[in-house]
């Protein structure tokens, strides 16, 4: 894997490790929003609700667009993407595992 992709992963995982970034990506999953209207329901400072924006921007998950004094905010879901195929990866491997654990206690059942 690339130095670069690793980084990007890295970032995407740091940004979903927080809930209140989670629960900003829960909602801009639904529909854009603007700042004020992700923020409403949260219970964040504006300088914590920025800090939260800034690190999902980073990761690549929010994208902003400026009308006016309005920033509207849209959920980019690529590297959820890159997460999902990262984690597919393991899960594969765990499966495999697993079904062979399955397999082994079966035989040691049948055996008795």
């Amino acid at each position: 894997m690339s130095a670069i992709r690793e980084q990007q992963i890295d970032e995407a995982f740091f940004a979903l490790s927080h809930p209140v970034r989670r629960k900003i990506l829960e909602q801009l999953s639904e529909n854009d929003l603007s700042v004020a209207e992700v923020s409403a329901p949260l219970s964040e400072s504006p300088s914590q609700m920025t800090k939260h924006l800034h690190i999902l921007e980073r990761a690549g998950m929010l994208s902003r667009q400026k009308r006016g004094r309005v920033h509207h905010l849209h959920m980019e879901p690529d590297p959820l993407k890159e997460i999902m195929d990262w984690v597919s990866r393991y899960q594969a491997f765990w499966n495999e595992r697993f079904d062979a654990l399955e397999n082994y206690l079966h035989s040691i059942s049948e055996e008795k």
